[in-house]
């Protein structure tokens, strides 16, 4: 079959009305069966998934949207899909929840959360108007469809540039709150913060003042919440560079602060900021308050500006495992989510020298003052995790299939624990998320081997297990 050729950008505003069920039916089992698909992660049934969206719990259902272009591994015409989850382990996939239908986001409904109040769940988006135009619109959250109802919020070229997306939506005593990532006119990353008597009346106040720290040209994608007298601030900055090998290697990273919560003097005070992960492929997170407390956090395990080996498969990127965030002084911690230990299956000791059954597993490692962990397809080709007495070291230049290697084939971060501690690891046929240093330190990545056939272990003991697919059911 005939695939649309997306180097030419104007067919990245094809739409699925455009193409026959049987193009559909051929991407979707191209995905499926290729072998770099994941069996625990959500990932695309065919085309492009990126930023997670809409995270919110309704009476005891999970509700997860990401942001979707159906037709091919490329960033073209965004839609909303939608599932649901009690458990994290079973799903079920009511397909397109927001399609870019209306004048105001004809050309695309980007990132945005669901803001809950009372029985109702209010949403927040970027779309992006037939004319190229970036504006904050609104809509409600009904059942399993996105009921929207236009723009609440239009893009000031006296703020910003044609950057401006990703509203996030709090509210504290009788104010809305709105941030808004954003690029100055002056080229300066900026999140303009907006207030509102109602749930959809916002009137811009001034932008966040991060107390002179510089973060690029563009932020994107701010959450923020209050836990313990203290504001949590975490955003994804565009255009940072570092002169060391452990900060902001990507293409694009994600950064926190925790400081003072944020007055009506616009001032966040956080004296240092960290990146949230350290791997290769993660950005764009989003966080929510579950009914029980904690906040969990999901994000998109990819990046831009990448062409991964699978994208000849008519799929791109996945999100990642749901996490459980907690506040630690000036830290925040990941935790996998605790549901997902209902996956375990096959359970085994760590031995030095592993054959491997199956490409999807868990390992829960006790080391001390070094060690190392090779994943295999054979001596030749592998990616490697040590820890030295300073640093963690993920290396993946060995994969059988290289990519992307202008951003480097190793991530560095220093090591924070110096006595033994447990490191969890999560392989998934093509990611690895690894949470080291009690989870103040996590490296989320993609690779690409032929085949996973064996593990070597180094100066570690700990327990191995097979992991179970999770269950989607299409709705």
């Amino acid at each position: 079959m005939k695939l649309i050729d997306f180097s030419n950008h104007q067919n990245r505003l094809v739409r699925m009305e455009d193409v026959s069920d049987e193009y559909i039916n051929y991407i979707h089992q191209t995905t499926i069966e290729d072998q770099w698909y994941p069996s625990f992660h959500i990932a695309p049934p065919h085309g492009l998934l990126n930023d997670p969206n809409g995270l919110c719990q309704i009476e005891g259902t999970y509700h997860i949207f990401y942001q979707w272009f159906p037709l091919g591994p490329v960033h073209g015409l965004k839609h909303w899909r939608h599932l649901t989850t009690k458990d994290f382990i079973h799903f079920d996939d009511y397909g397109c929840a927001m399609y870019p239908d209306d004048s105001y986001d004809l050309h695309g409904c980007y990132s945005g959360m669901v803001f809950k109040e009372g029985k109702q769940c209010h949403v927040y988006y970027t779309g992006i108007d037939q004319d190229d135009k970036a504006n904050v619109c609104y809509g409600l959250l009904k059942q399993d469809k996105i009921d929207k109802q236009g723009v609440i919020v239009s893009l000031d070229k006296k703020i910003t540039s044609d950057n401006f997306r990703d509203p996030c939506v709090f509210k504290k005593q009788d104010t809305y709150w709105m941030l808004v990532g954003g690029e100055s006119v002056n080229g300066i990353g900026i999140l303009p913060v907006y207030h509102g008597d109602t749930f959809h009346t916002f009137t811009y106040q001034g932008n966040l003042n991060l107390q002179n720290h510089n973060f690029g040209y563009m932020l994107e994608c701010p959450n923020y919440f209050e836990q313990d007298g203290k504001g949590i601030l975490f955003f994804s900055p565009q255009g940072i560079k570092s002169s060391n090998h452990y900060d902001y290697q990507n293409v694009f990273s994600v950064t926190y602060g925790i400081g003072d919560p944020i007055q009506n003097d616009l001032n966040f005070n956080a004296q240092t900021y960290y990146e949230m992960d350290k791997g290769f492929d993660f950005y764009a997170p989003q966080i929510f308050k579950d009914e029980s407390g904690r906040y969990i956090l999901f994000g998109w395990l990819g990046n831009s500006k990448c062409i991964y080996p699978s994208d000849k498969n008519n799929w791109a990127h996945m999100l990642t495992i749901p996490r459980e965030i907690i506040v630690d002084g000036d830290r925040l911690v990941q935790e996998p989510l605790e549901e997902l230990k209902s996956l375990r299956d096959e359970e085994r000791q760590i031995d030095t020298c592993m054959s491997l059954k199956q490409a999807a597993f868990e390992l829960e490692l006790e080391v001390n003052d070094y060690f190392k962990i090779e994943i295999l397809e054979s001596k030749e080709n592998y990616i490697s995790f040590e820890m030295n007495e300073k640093d963690y070291i993920l290396d993946r230049s060995h994969m059988t299939f290289m990519y992307n290697e202008k951003y480097g084939t190793r991530r560095y971060a220093k090591r924070l624990i110096k006595e033994n501690q447990k490191i969890r690891i999560f392989v998934d046929h093509s990611s690895i998320e690894i949470f080291a240093d009690e989870g103040k330190t996590v490296f989320t990545s993609r690779f690409y081997l032929n085949d996973i056939k064996q593990m070597k272990v180094v100066n570690a003991k700990g327990k191995y297990w097979s992991l179970k697919s999770i269950e989607i059911e299409n709705c």
